[in-house]
């Protein structure tokens, strides 16, 4: 009987593979040659799923964004009505910073999908950036004395909310960057002491 192949699976394969060579030799480390020798992989093989480097660099951009918006998400649940709201929102937003080597690793993605987008737009990296603007968005919404989804949301929910994911920004960079003066525990002090600023608007 003929083996069955997982096509999807294989893509997902490959570009695990992609995030462990970035990782570990950054961005223009990772061209279609390195990352199918890191999936052990001939370039043929791998050029059979994604025919240009292109695409292999979308579907990358688009297994980060999944991956830290799914994790959100579970976090979300879990927590949501165990903890104040403070603190709930902190802990989802915590999640885009650098604060544990997973989280490290995940910045470096970041990086190397806003180096790949500036040299060609990408697709999966402004997916990326609107799915971050979304959670600030819903986290100034909800602090902002709102209840539900931000629908048509008022111009100062989503100027506090452009202020935040520029904050949050600025505070991963500090964070992976500069540790020893922004080592976690004054990251997420730093990161409440804004939430707090939050205004009630309703």
């Amino acid at each position: 009987m003929p083996k069955v192949v997982d096509h999807e699976q294989r893509r997902r394969e490959i570009a695990e593979a992609a995030l462990r060579v970035v990782v570990r030799d950054g961005a223009a480390g990772a061209s279609v040659r390195t990352v199918a020798a890191e999936a052990g992989w001939s370039t043929g093989a791998l050029r059979y799923y994604f025919s240009t480097q292109r695409e292999l660099r979308e579907f990358v951009a688009t297994v980060v964004s999944e991956r830290v918006e799914r994790r959100v998400t579970e976090r979300a649940a879990a927590e949501r009505g165990r903890l104040p709201l403070l603190d709930l929102v902190a802990g989802l937003l915590e999640e885009l910073i650098p604060l544990d080597e997973r989280r490290r690793e995940e910045f470096l993605l970041w990086l190397a999908v806003t180096e790949w987008s500036r040299q060609e737009p990408l697709a999966g990296a402004e997916e990326l950036w609107e799915n971050q603007r979304r959670l600030h968005v819903q986290v100034v919404f909800a602090l902002a004395g709102f209840e539900g989804e931000p629908v048509d949301v008022d111009p100062r929910v989503a100027a506090w909310a452009e202020y935040l994911h520029v904050f949050v920004d600025g505070l991963a960079t500090q964070a992976m960057f500069v540790t020893a003066r922004m080592p976690p525990k004054r990251v997420r002090a730093v990161l409440r002491e804004f939430l707090a600023e939050v205004p009630r608007l309703r």
